[in-house]
């Protein structure tokens, strides 16, 4: 029986390894050579996935343990199909459609291509955090349901991504430093996409890590170099490849054979090392280019001892530096311009012979006697989703909950979220804040669930009087973040995926100030990509936030609710539309297949509740819908459709000030419908379907009818309901940087208030 050990199998090893270059390559210029009609570059990252072919052998045919969630770094997604088709779980046909319409996507989707994908990347160092909030969600459901599933998150992540600012954002974050069943790989290849990386960097990488409480692993030398290092003058050779600049060491990849030694032992003053020289004089030309090209992150023997002693770690998370060169393998090898290259046709053959691929079958997998076939089918499992724990929650149809006459929406919000807390469905709940819980009404379910921490803390201001308790433990229900708005959306993400990922729904709730969603928005889009499902509640929002000025005030965010797939954006005016909001929010988590995640839209300002409807069935759904009339004007004597009708329609905090219009217009003769917006983005989405529910909101009878929209915040958010009915619209609305200033002022100088809608109606209408 052969050894089940990959170390005593590295010929197999290294056969499966050939295999997949060559199908990772052959897949992206399969890509770039079928039919196109329209010409365009297809690409794919031929270097970039070569780089990480080694890295990626090792894990997936060596040390990938069952229940393993892989992140895959993007610009390696060829490697990731060309790994799943040996694995059996991908057809050549589906090789052959990377990049096409309906295919395998140019970079890992869990949305797109779920069956073999773990986790999404795409955006730079968007996956790799991803897998470290999940880490720690999988640590959170430990805590509260028993032992999670088995299995670590491993990262395969560029040495570029390291550039992007989020990545050291997770680093700094408290819980990650205890997660053992976390693991980066980084490829450390050198190179970006337009350049070769800073001589200092790896240093700084390693120190980096360190500092933030991560075992650090580095994969410098291959085997052969660390050898000729240990022989006379070897260490001589060990300072000038460790002390030469990243762009001299690529040139020196790049050189003949017979040039190297030369460049070698000459300095860039010119000067030549004769101790060097003879260090290396019984080496010949070939052999000197191939130990100088000999790094760790392709010695498929020591990438293994690595990932052996990174899994032997339960106390915190690793990292493996793994020096790699971008393009290994192929023609174009460490050619600092490789990132976007191609390989041709002629090299392409070349390659084929060279890796031992039989003509006529370039995209064959290993036949099912041979000894890399037996090899892969005694590896563990793939990863697949674990049985659910426990029963789902049930999500209440009502909270019976009171609210005061005087009453914000974010106030709301905090009595509905208490409420819930007191239910079995609470349980599910996680709430996640960056550092802003107080502000954005958090306190009660605070002091009443506790702050989740990995280990009990004591209180030391338990004996003085707060308004809120922060109570540390495992058994705690809120997760405390610190000012860093790209960690609060990918751990909404993550903790969104814990039913697929850790086998327990939970329904997290993330909280921040409106604004400062713009400084997450490339994390959110990413969240919702890979498919997580979570609340977003922003609160304060728009210039209603008076005092705190520009900095603080949101004008452009319900754009951004209307644009971003895969979540929905409501703007309440009413607490009671908060509740309902929020419960059906929370049964759509639920919906794993259906169900999107929402983008709740708050505010600080008191709102008279008496304006509101009375309660109904008819109201809870027109609120679910998008929005509703709450004034109508049609039964008022002298309504003329054509003469002195106008709508207002007005989201949020803005209901009251329209309301106000209203009355104002009644009284010079103008009869004004009011509609109250409770969801620009469903309006707007509604009107692709078959029957507008804007069409049931407006009625035949009104055709004609102008119409005024404000919003606190850009007036671009509800503009498009006059083209969408036909009709003549002004939209009024926050254009410009907020200010400081009192509420009534901001309202009047944006234009805003009661008396600038009153003018925008009687200036549609005419003298």
């Amino acid at each position: 029986m052969a050894s089940a050990d990959p170390r005593e199998n590295l010929a197999v090893l290294e056969s499966i390894q050939r295999r997949v270059l060559w199908l990772a390559a052959l897949s992206v210029h399969h890509a770039n050579t079928r039919a196109n009609p329209d010409g365009t570059k297809v690409g794919g990252h031929q270097a970039s996935s070569s780089s990480v072919v080694s890295l990626m052998t090792a894990l997936y045919f060596g040390a990938l343990r069952e229940g393993d969630v892989v992140a895959t770094k993007a610009h390696a997604s060829p490697v990731l199909y060309a790994i799943e088709y040996l694995r059996g779980r991908l057809a050549a046909d589906d090789l052959r459609s990377l990049r096409a319409l309906g295919g395998l996507q140019a970079y890992p989707s869990r949305r797109k291509n779920p069956s073999i994908i773990d986790l999404s990347t795409g955006s730079m160092g968007l996956g790799a955090v991803t897998a470290t909030f999940a880490a720690l969600a999988r640590r959170y459901v430990g805590d509260h349901w028993g032992a999670p599933p088995a299995g670590r998150f491993i990262a395969m992540v560029g040495d570029a991504e390291l550039d992007e600012g989020n990545v050291w954002e997770s680093l700094l974050e408290e819980h990650v430093t205890g997660l053992g069943n976390l693991l980066w790989i980084v490829d450390m290849n050198r190179q970006s996409l337009d350049r070769i990386t800073p001589v200092g960097r790896r240093r700084q990488i390693a120190e980096w890590f360190g500092a933030a409480g991560w075992r650090v692993i580095e994969l410098r030398w291959g085997r052969r170099l660390q050898a000729l290092f240990a022989k006379r003058g070897g260490e001589r050779l060990r300072s000038r490849l460790e002390t030469m600049a990243n762009a001299e060491y690529q040139a020196l990849l790049r050189r003949p054979a017979g040039m190297v030694r030369k460049a070698l032992v000459t300095a860039p003053d010119g000067q030549v090392d004769g101790a060097l020289d003879r260090a290396v004089g019984h080496l010949s030309d070939e052999a000197l280019a191939a130990a100088v090209a000999d790094v760790g992150g392709h010695d498929l023997s020591l990438i293994l001892d690595a990932l052996d002693e990174a899994g032997s770690e339960r106390d915190r998370p690793c990292v493996i530096l793994a020096q790699t060169i971008k393009g290994w393998g192929l023609p174009l090898a460490a050619d600092p311009m490789n990132h976007g290259a191609l390989l041709t046709a002629g090299q392409m053959e070349a390659l084929r012979g060279s890796l031992g691929v039989a003509a006529g079958k370039e995209w064959e997998a290993f036949p099912e006697s041979s000894p890399e076939a037996r090899w892969i089918a005694g590896r563990p499992a793939p990863f697949s989703q674990p049985p659910l724990q426990g029963d789902e929650p049930v999500i209440p149809e009502s909270l019976d909950e009171g609210y005061p006459a005087q009453a914000s929406s974010q106030e709301a919000f905090g009595r509905a979220l208490g409420k819930l807390g007191r239910l079995p469905a609470g349980g599910h709940i996680v709430t996640l804040s960056a550092d802003v819980a107080v502000t954005t009404h958090l306190a009660g379910w605070i002091n009443r669930k506790g702050v989740w921490a990995p280990a009990a803390r004591p209180d030391f201001f338990a004996e003085t009087p707060q308004a809120m308790q922060w109570k540390e433990s495992q058994a705690g229900q809120h997760v405390e973040l610190g000012i860093a708005e790209q960690n609060l959306f990918l751990a909404l993400g993550a903790f969104g995926l814990s039913r697929e990922l850790s086998g327990v729904p939970l329904l997290p709730i993330g909280t921040l100030y409106d604004p400062f969603i713009t400084r997450g928005l490339d994390a959110l889009y990413h969240a919702l990509y890979t498919g997580g499902k979570f609340i977003v509640v922003a609160t304060p929002s728009g210039v209603s936030l008076s005092p705190e000025g520009g900095a603080h005030q949101s004008v452009i965010t319900p754009g951004i609710g209307i644009a971003l797939p895969a979540i929905v954006y409501y703007e309440p005016a009413f607490a009671l539309e908060v509740e309902w909001i929020l419960l059906d929010a929370l049964r759509s988590l639920l919906d794993r297949e259906r169900g999107e995640s929402l983008y709740l839209r708050l505010s600080t300002k008191p709102m008279d509740q008496s304006l509101a409807p009375a309660p109904s069935p008819e109201y809870r759904r027109a609120v679910l819908k998008g929005g509703y009339r709450l004034i109508d004007a049609r039964g008022e004597p002298g309504w003329d459709p054509e003469t002195n009708a106008v709508h207002l329609f007005a989201a949020g905090v803005m209901v009251p000030e329209t309301v106000e219009a209203a009355r104002a217009l009644r009284a010079e003769g103008v009869l004004a419908n009011v509609f109250v917006v409770t969801s620009p983005d469903k309006l707007y989405r509604g009107l692709r379907g078959p029957r507008p529910y804007l069409e049931e909101l407006v009625t035949a009878e009104e055709e004609g009818v102008p119409i005024v929209s404000v919003l606190d915040g850009h007036s671009h958010g509800l503009a498009f309901l006059g083209s969408a009915l036909g009709v003549p619209q002004l939209a009024l609305g926050v254009d410009h940087f907020g200010q400081s200033g009192s509420r009534r002022d901001l309202y009047a100088h944006y234009g805003i208030d009661a008396p600038a809608i009153t003018r925008a109606a009687k200036t549609l209408l005419g003298p």
